[in-house]
């Protein structure tokens, strides 16, 4: 990210020396010639060996192109450029230049020969494909393309900014916006992709059934998945960050991988940094894991390997090991302050050494398990404690083979990290609102009808702001609440929107698994107690559907869900930033964790089967309800930062410390009744309460952040 950073300064100079000539023609022959040769130098150290060229490039060997050139003629010279990329790369031949001047390029192309596509700033050429399936298409191999942004692809399964097809081909210096794919790597070999930008796309990258993929000094911010790899093989990732995504990175039956010297940051707290499914022969080495939900999460994976990294703040699990992971080594780690478990193992086995863990409420957690870790720090020279102390952490043991003894009584000075995590993201606006557009009467053209703003007091012939107006602070502005006033909305009072979808039950047939009416009633009135008027479309909003049967889905699967059933496949839905989304069935990811499916915290699962399990005593309606308030919570922005009762799961553990400590907080969004209470606290009990309703941010299912707050800096 810091070249890239880097690279773009250096072309805002050069770009802005060679404007202040008032020689136009001077400077479309001077600006493509300085740019190709820095371009082509620098690259020296980004390309493979088997693609470094020569830095000599004939000037009449490079096809132009500029959208500027309206009226012809067109034959691809500096002085006639080719109007439309397509054109170029259909006139160029093998291994030819194809220079693309600043401008917004409405098109889809599709590469078939080997051919290097350079735009003239990358923040500059814009390449729209207006929502079609594919923006660029790559069949052959050995292609570069470099200083573009790709943005506008379709919404459907595997559409993408760019489908590479061929082997060896290159990203550089490339932004992804609003795809549902940034980059689809579709069973090809040897993929390059560095110095990227991928936000709000459903994933940035998706390495499908390919081997030898090479992502490089690349960034991921609001995305659904940053990186995602699916039954793929050497797999390598170095230099890379990814915050405020669902999951940072999300590998399904990936063999050999390397994720070094990144950085998983604030990412979704109830998902994370980077997931783990039936995974073999990973290595992470150098990396900081800082503020996540979970840190690192593997499931029924095999010989990995963590050295050298910093887990940090992360809100549930520093390090997440279930489902028979056996053979994961740490090594040289740092597990510090981690806001409830730094380790927590569940039926597999683990070897921990040379680590500091410390000041955390809970360092380790075994359950069914085998537990190798002599040789670490806990915060003291007395090694681990047994009950909660401060700084020093505490390790738990049920049913596990566990060994501790020696242990080191000083810090491991050689732990974590060698570098500092910066938090830098770039500025980027994010929040996205489709356009809602009305058939009715607008007077004053402000964006809502006439009879609306009669209706609510506004002057119909005076334009008003209504795109930004939210007079009740509910995080709708005027004019959606305008499109959602045949569903009750009001401007003026405080309206959460609620789509609800679900699987009729196959493992319980007498159960449909839709949410029970009268316990959505009760929710409904515990709102209307404190002026927020909850609607809950079942099916009577527009939205609310039964879907088709899926038990065991992955993670990436329940995007998909989100995409095909609530957005129902357009990116230009108004129902995007009104309705917050929850979906019901058997078996999903999880038992039950609020989701990122697009930009935002706006989605939540519930799995009733893996609940029941837990809860044999309660009815299911009733834990499939009590589920889903708790998860509507955290789209609200009630989040573990923001009170320690909060999904704290150590709470739920009865005469601990912590079960004492937040007996009081009596609200769903605390473990130990979220079946129990279908409301939010008030604050009302004492200084471990929690005042849920004063705290929820209305706003934060379309604006959602994970900020680390100051208190744990």
């Amino acid at each position: 990210m810091c070249y890239y950073a880097k690279y773009l300064y250096n072309c805002n100079l050069i770009n802005d020396w060679m404007l202040k000539t008032s020689n136009r023609s001077l400077y479309k022959t001077s600006w493509p010639t300085i740019c190709l040769l820095i371009i082509l130098s620098t690259s020296q150290i980004l390309l493979p060996i088997s693609l470094r060229a020569t830095n000599h490039v004939e000037i009449d060997t490079i096809l132009y192109v500029d959208d500027d050139n309206r009226r012809g003629p067109w034959d691809g010279s500096l002085q006639y450029p080719f109007q439309y990329i397509q054109e170029a790369v259909d006139a160029a031949y093998q291994q030819q230049h194809i220079y693309v001047f600043n401008g917004t390029y409405h098109e889809q192309i599709i590469i078939n020969k080997q051919i290097n596509i350079i735009g003239e700033c990358t923040t500059k050429v814009l390449i729209d494909g207006g929502y079609s399936p594919y923006i660029i298409i790559v069949e052959s191999s050995g292609s570069v393309i470099r200083n573009l942004t790709i943005q506008h692809s379709g919404a459907h399964l595997k559409n993408a900014g760019i489908i590479l097809n061929g082997h060896s081909n290159h990203i550089i210096n490339c932004e992804f916006l609003r795809t549902k794919t940034g980059i689809l790597i579709n069973e090809v070999d040897g993929t390059y992709i560095s110095n990227c930008l991928f936000y709000q796309n459903g994933e940035g990258i998706f390495v499908n059934k390919a081997t030898n993929s090479y992502i490089l000094d690349s960034f991921f911010i609001h995305n659904g998945i940053g990186i995602n790899g699916f039954h793929s093989q050497d797999i390598t990732i170095i230099n890379c960050s990814a915050t405020i995504n669902g999951i940072g990175i999300f590998f399904d039956t990936v063999k050999t991988a390397l994720v070094e010297r990144c950085a998983l940051f604030n990412n979704n707290d109830n998902q994370g940094g980077l997931f783990l499914t039936d995974c073999n022969d990973l290595f992470m080495n150098n990396s900081h894991i800082s503020h996540n939900g979970f840190g690192v999460k593997t499931d029924n994976c095999h010989e990995i390997s963590v050295a050298n990294s910093t887990f940090q703040f992360n809100t549930h699990f520093g390090l997440y090991i279930s489902d028979q992971t056996t053979s994961l080594y740490v090594n040289h780690c740092e597990f510090i302050s981690n806001l409830r478990f730094s380790i927590h193992i569940d039926d597999s086995d683990i070897s921990v050494h040379h680590s500091n863990l410390y000041d955390s409420i809970m360092g380790l957690y075994s359950r069914n398990s085998t537990c190798n870790v002599e040789e670490n720090y806990w915060g003291s020279a007395f090694g681990p404690a047994v009950l909660d102390r401060a700084y020093t952490d505490r390790i738990y043991s049920r049913r596990s083979q566990l060994s501790c003894i020696p242990w080191l009584s000083v810090k491991e000075q050689h732990a974590g990290a060698n570098w500092n995590l910066d938090t830098f993201t770039p500025d980027i606006t994010f929040q996205f609102q489709p356009e809602i557009t009305f058939d009715d009467i607008d007077t004053d053209g402000d964006g809502v009808p006439d009879w609306w703003e009669e209706q609510y007091g506004y002057d119909p012939y005076a334009w008003d702001e209504h795109h930004i107006l939210d007079p009740d602070n509910d995080g709708l502005n005027n004019i959606q609440e305008c499109y959602a006033y045949e569903w009750g909305a009001d401007p003026f009072k405080k309206d959460v929107f609620w789509e609800m979808d679900w699987m009729a039950s196959k493992t319980h047939p007498a159960y449909s698994n839709k949410p029970s009416e009268a316990l959505l009633s009760e929710i409904i009135d515990s709102f209307a107690l404190h002026d927020i008027t909850l609607h809950i479309d079942t099916g009577e909003f527009g939205g609310g559907e039964i879907i088709p049967y899926r038990y065991g889905f992955s993670y990436a699967d329940l995007r998909d869900y989100y995409w095909d059933y609530f957005l129902h496949n357009d990116m230009n839905n108004p129902r995007k930033g009104i309705f917050h989304y929850g979906l019901i069935c058997d078996v999903g990811p999880g038992s039950g964790f609020a989701f990122i499916g697009w930009d935002s915290l706006d989605g939540f699962c519930i799995s009733a089967d893996l609940i029941g399990d837990k809860l044999p005593f309660f009815e299911r309606d009733r834990f499939i309800v009590g589920g889903a308030i708790h998860e509507l919570g955290h789209t609200l922005g009630l989040t573990v930062d923001d009170h320690g009762g909060n999904d704290n799961t150590i709470a739920t553990m009865p005469l601990s410390k912590q079960w004492f400590l937040y007996l009081p907080y009596r609200s769903c969004m605390n473990y130990w009744y979220t079946y129990k209470i279908l409301t939010f606290s008030d604050g009302a009990l004492g200084p471990t309460d929690f005042n849920d309703w004063k705290h929820m941010d209305l706003s934060f299912f379309k604006a959602t952040h994970f900020t680390l707050p100051n208190s744990y800096l």
